[in-house]
């Protein structure tokens, strides 16, 4: 396990730090910035997963400086976010989106100064130096831990699911499920060496529910920039409901009982002696 945490932490250090660079010198590059937050959540996640073989204040924090740019990211994200919603809703105010471009403008600078920040400190070369992976008192083989761990998330991923799928579910909930839906699958990345590939049909499964869901809180997201615009509100939230049933017929398709049963017995098939 300890070899694992060490291999997969450099991993996403080395991945966080290709991305804030590339961010750097494409600032406008709205995708390099979604790569950014990506990259960040994953290493968060790594974090929270791991956190038994880290210092207690080294994780504090890194985590802390990660929602910090994260935060910075966000806003940004937002702003295109909503621009991309409004076309797809069939909204072309042009006030509106002039409003949103320079909101845009504004948090990229914001972003620009976080960044340049980061490049000066070398905060990710300075994490891969000095954090340390310390011993653990378990002494569970990597599959071990994997089937002690990821079956349980499935199991909650799916109860959650069936919760978010119901009719009178609200954003709140599809939201918390949208959170869950991506540390699955974050954490079933850092395990993939246990299983073989077996996991590809569940990896792409998640990743389609992942953009059906992300799709759904991009509107919300959206709502809560334009509320006082009350036709373009409605023009998004028809966009939502058309959204939000997409999601359900995807769930229902991809994750009923059988789905459950037949991947909860791949990931209880991990390697246990790797």
């Amino acid at each position: 396990m300890r070899k694992l945490v060490r291999s997969q932490t450099a991993e996403r250090l080395k991945k966080l730090d290709r991305e804030v660079r590339h961010v750097i010198h494409k600032p406008k590059d709205a995708d390099a910035i979604h790569d950014l937050r990506v990259s960040i959540r994953r290493l968060r996640q790594e974090l929270r997963i791991f956190k038994a073989w880290f210092e207690t204040e080294d994780v504090k924090s890194m985590r802390r400086s990660l929602r910090k740019l994260m935060d910075r990211c966000a806003a940004v994200r937002n702003c295109d976010i909503a621009i991309e919603v409004l076309r797809a809703a069939g909204c072309h105010k042009q006030k509106l989106v002039a409003g949103l471009e320079k909101e845009r403008q504004r948090t990229r600078e914001e972003l620009a100064c976080k960044l340049d920040s980061w490049r000066k400190g070398d905060r990710a070369g300075s994490w891969r130096e000095h954090v340390q992976v310390r011993h653990s008192s378990s002494q569970e083989s990597v599959g071990e831990h994997a089937c002690r761990l990821l079956p349980a998330m499935l199991d909650d991923l799916f109860r959650a699911g069936r919760a978010a799928a119901r009719p009178d579910a609200n954003h709140q909930k599809m939201h918390r499920f949208r959170l869950k839906t991506k540390r699955v699958r974050y954490t079933l990345e850092l395990f993939e060496v246990v299983y073989a590939g077996a996991t590809k049909q569940v990896m792409e499964s998640l990743k389609g529910l992942q953009d059906k869901l992300g799709a759904i809180n991009d509107c919300a997201t959206t709502l809560e920039m334009i509320r006082l615009d009350r036709d373009a509100a409605e023009a998004v939230r028809r966009l939502a409901d058309k959204r939000v049933s997409e999601f359900r017929m995807y769930w229902k398709k991809h994750f009923g009982p059988r789905e459950r049963v037949r991947w909860k017995a791949v990931l209880s098939a991990a390697d246990r002696t790797n």
